[in-house]
């Protein structure tokens, strides 16, 4: 029985390991899209990745008893918007990788071993998706993304002595400026 995989890329040949001299090392590059679901970025939260990134896959794969394992590194750049001031933000994930793959995997702590292949893409799109940063993402210039980051300028109907009071806001929020409540 032939091992069918969408992602022919991302197969890994037992046979090497079979060899007089085994080949253990596995590198390739591989455009992020091969991890994606039906044109949808693989993304957690506001960061993704784009179709077209290149995903560096560096392993070292052995075989032990009852199945094969899998060491090694996978890299791959990350888009996102800074949460502060709005502008595009990149950093790279980098996964180290320990994995187990077996004849008869158990959920969550081992991958499917094929007859004649290992489908790495399931352990790969797992690892790129568990290093993807989480949460509040922010330019590293502070003070440049202070300065960059969007505002506008509200006049205030209390205005002090001098006659004049202005108050800056940012402007995602400027729609609840126009917010109305209808008191009883």
């Amino acid at each position: 029985m032939r091992d069918a995989s969408p992602h022919p890329e991302l197969r890994f040949p037992l046979e090497r390991l079979q060899r007089l001299d085994p080949n253990r090392e596995w590198k390739v590059e591989f455009q992020a899209s091969l991890l994606q679901d039906l044109d949808s970025p693989l993304q957690v939260g506001d960061v993704s990745l784009a179709s077209d990134e290149v995903v560096l896959v560096d392993l070292l794969v052995d075989q032990v008893r009852g199945g094969v394992t899998v060491n090694g590194r996978v890299s791959v750049n990350w888009n996102a918007e800074c949460s502060r001031c709005l502008r595009h933000v990149d950093g790279c994930a980098i996964a180290e990788v320990e994995e187990l793959f077996e004849e008869h995997p158990r959920e969550g702590e081992s991958y499917q071993l094929g007859e004649e292949f290992i489908d790495l893409a399931p352990m790969i799109r797992d690892a790129v998706l568990l290093e993807l940063p989480v949460g509040v993402i922010r330019c590293a210039a502070l003070e440049e993304c202070l300065v960059a980051a969007p505002a506008y300028q509200v006049s205030d109907d209390n205005s002090d002595e001098d006659g004049d009071t202005t108050e800056s806001k940012d402007p995602r929020w400027a729609a609840l400026d126009d917010l109305t409540f209808d008191e009883e």
